[in-house]
């Protein structure tokens, strides 16, 4: 990925904040922060906020910055919309080589499985030989039937995203 957006997502859209660390863009997320606060955040930083907030995204405009207003509770159309707003017409699948922690944002490192043995359930341990760990908290992932429903969904993004 080359100059993917980077966003600041407010506190009311966890669910697409984690959604967009998975695809690969560094998202921050978690800011119980005021307006100003945010909207200064997103202009030192160059990250383009992203909010449900009808006064926040006014605020945003009148301050000559670029967001995004999300109008729907509907992931996979917001999603799009963001995308789309961004003029990215693919999403790889996951995990991809700028997949993140879905908690903190950190980038993720691909380690022998090994190295994780510890951490890992021993009926999953067996089935599996991909595993990450997160670059600032140290968590685990690996590849299970978590990612082959995200990868169904991102199907499904691709999808509407070439319409």
């Amino acid at each position: 990925m080359v100059d993917y957006p980077r966003f600041i997502v407010d506190c009311v859209l966890g669910h697409i904040a984690k959604k967009l660390r998975i695809m690969g863009f560094d998202t921050e997320f978690g800011l119980d922060a005021g307006d100003d606060f945010l909207i200064d955040k997103s202009m030192n930083e160059q990250k383009l906020l992203v909010t449900r907030d009808v006064g926040l995204y006014l605020k945003l405009s009148k301050s000559g910055r670029n967001g995004l207003l999300l109008h729907n509770d509907y992931e996979v159309e917001n999603l799009v919309f963001i995308l789309k707003s961004c003029d990215i017409k693919h999403i790889d699948p996951v995990p991809n080589v700028n997949t993140r922690c879905t908690i903190c944002n950190g980038t993720l490192t691909k380690i022998d499985k090994t190295m994780a043995t510890s951490l890992i359930p021993e009926k999953i341990y067996k089935h599996i030989s991909t595993v990450y760990k997160c670059s600032k908290y140290s968590k685990i992932y690996w590849d299970g039937t978590h990612v082959e429903n995200i990868n169904m969904l991102l199907d499904n993004i691709n999808n509407l995203l070439g319409q």
